[in-house]
Parts: structure tokens; sequence; C-alpha cells
């Protein structure tokens, strides 16, 4: 007595869908991220608008003399790193590159504008740290980054 027994699976099937979630997952991925860029670049810009550093500390305060020239000029006298709006101005979307996989980098556009950006952030004395983020802001980020995700893996109907 023989038994024959034939078998049909969907393997071909199942790997497909694996492809195809993979290459879906990768491009959400790099969405999110560049999302998060974003996200960065509005903080930055908001914190230092409030004269706010990126430890949430308040800036230093300008000079006298320089808080005179200020005045002549008829200027904002807070500490906000707003004189012509060149510097914060090149800080543009445009400013957020793909740098890798799942990597961006975020930058000024100018170099005349990063290099006053350096000297605001390190060569001055005292230096006014504007350009980065703390652990807050980090969760704060990740926190969207995560719902944003969800919300790409949700839609895959997986």
């Amino acid at each position: 007595m023989a038994i024959s027994a034939q078998i049909k699976t969907n393997a071909i099937q199942v790997s497909k869908n694996f492809k195809y979630f993979q290459s879906r997952l990768s491009r959400a991925i790099d969405q999110g991220v560049k999302q998060a860029g974003f996200q960065l670049l509005d903080i930055i810009r908001t914190k230092t608008q409030k004269g706010i550093d990126y430890n949430d500390r308040r800036f230093a305060p300008y000079s006298p003399g320089y808080l005179k020239q200020l005045q002549r000029e008829g200027k904002k006298t807070a500490v906000d790193l707003f004189y012509t709006g060149r510097m914060l101005g090149s800080l543009t979307p445009d400013s957020i590159k793909k740098t890798g996989k799942h990597k961006i980098t975020l930058g000024f556009t100018n170099s005349e504008m990063r290099q006053r950006a350096l000297f605001n952030q390190v060569l001055n004395e005292p230096n006014r740290a504007f350009f980065g983020f703390n652990k807050r802001t980090e969760n704060i980020i990740q926190k969207s980054f995560n719902r944003f995700m969800e919300k790409q893996i949700r839609s895959m109907k997986i």
C-alpha cells in the first residue's frame, strides 16, 4: 500500500510580500527621518527666536557696546541672534540632506552664515549654543517618529 501526498505552499508569494514590505519600510524610515529633521529645524529656530539655547537656558546677554549699536540702529535688543535674519534664514528645508541610509544632516546652506553660526556657537565669549538638541528634544522627536512609523506600518496592511 502506497500513500502519495502533494502539498502546495504559497512560499513564493510570502517571499514577494516580505521583499515588498522591506522596500516600503526602508522608504518609510527615510521619510520619517527627514520629517524628524524638519521638526528639529523648527525647534532650533523657535528656541533661538525665544532667546533660549538648546539646553533650555537663556542666552548670555549682549555686551553693552553691542546693545548701544542695536539701539542706535533701531533693532531689537533681545538676545535672539537675529540681526539681519540671514543666518537663521539660511537654515531652510533645503539644508536637510540625506547623507546615508536612514541618516540626514542639518546644516547651513551659506558658508558665510556657517562661519557666523560657528562664531556664536563656539568661538565667541560668551558662546550662545543654539545649534543642537538635548535629551528632551530628542524624546519629542523620537515620539513623533514612532507615531509616524506606526501609522505607516498600519497603512501597509500586513
